[in-house]
């Protein structure tokens, strides 16, 4: 055991190891630390100063502080006297009390065309203290307010009614409106709905694309299945009272030759409809009217009401 702590002794040993010399300074400067800690501690919560000792001190510091303080320049209260403040001179103002920096806010509002109209005006300037103006108020010779605008009552002629119109002397007589005429829907363009009350081009252009793949309109009702006007109800009887029918422009497709393309093109077979019909038809042979195509299984009684008025076997 001796052994193995015999190699860390040495270590400490060399580590503290000094001279003579070296331990008297060392010595020296740790009593120094303690003398300088001791007089901390002491001042610090121990020593009571006798307050006879800070009257000296503190008379230099109010002679010291009496010589630096800047006295500040009060304006001088001198007596009012009544005075028009658009007409005022810098020497008139002063007189007032007033001080420079005062005088030259007043000043710069005068150059800008600033104008006094009512005593209160004057108040209002950022550079007069409301105490001022509350002294100088009395004095001020204009009013304390403006008189408000008089207006002379006029005789108000009435309007005169449109039957009275062409009796005045100068009045146009009252244009009649001209009567509107109703458009026969399976031949007019758009521009000849648009003219019509109440058709914008919206429901122009809808009305005329869904004429040209039914193939004309067989009924006015069917203005209710236009894309733009399926919920507007309203919308479609105002049409019905603006628009007449010639169903004879109904453009017919003939089921005995025409090919499924063809018939797939009507908003009313399309495909699922038109193949079963063209097979039915290639099965059993030309239909003699429109009716036999009830034969097919997919035609029923509402979708041949619709379909009939587009069909021929001629």
């Amino acid at each position: 055991m001796t052994q193995a702590q015999q190699p860390f002794k040495e270590d400490v040993k060399d580590l503290m190891s000094l001279h003579a010399g070296e331990r008297r300074g060392f010595l020296v400067m740790m009593l120094l630390l303690l003398v300088l800690s001791a007089g901390v501690i002491y001042a610090q919560w121990f020593y009571k100063p006798d307050p006879a000792d800070l009257d000296p001190l503190r008379e230099e510091m109010e002679v010291w502080l009496a010589a630096r303080k800047v006295p500040e320049t009060q304006p001088t209260l001198a007596e009012p006297f009544p005075f028009d403040p658009n007409a005022m001179e810098r020497s008139d103002w002063l007189a007032l009390g007033l001080s420079d920096k005062q005088v030259d806010g007043l000043e710069r509002y005068m150059s800008k065309g600033g104008r006094f109209r009512v005593k209160n005006d004057l108040g209002r300037m950022y550079t007069i203290r409301p105490e001022q103006f509350e002294r100088l108020k009395p004095f001020i010779l204009l009013p304390d307010s403006l008189p408000r605008r008089s207006y002379e009552a006029h005789e108000r002629k009435p309007y005169p009614r449109f039957a009275e119109r062409g009796q005045q002397e100068n009045w146009p007589p009252r244009e009649e409106r001209a009567a509107f005429h109703k458009v026969e829907v399976n031949s007019a363009d758009t521009l000849a709905l648009i003219a019509l009350p109440g058709i914008g081009p919206s429901f122009a252009r809808g009305i005329v694309k869904y004429r040209e793949s039914l193939g004309g309109y067989a009924s006015l009702d069917q203005l209710s299945e236009v894309y733009v006007l399926k919920d507007k109800p309203d919308a479609v009887l105002r049409l019905k009272e603006l628009l007449v029918l010639d169903t004879l422009m109904v453009h017919r497709i003939n089921i005995n030759t025409c090919t499924v393309e063809e018939l797939a093109t009507h908003p009313y077979c399309r495909w699922k409809i038109a193949k079963p019909l063209i097979a039915y038809r290639t099965q059993h042979g030309a239909f003699r009217t429109v009716d036999d195509i009830r034969g097919c299984v997919l035609i029923d009684e509402a979708l041949l009401r619709k379909l009939a008025p587009y069909l021929t076997v001629e």
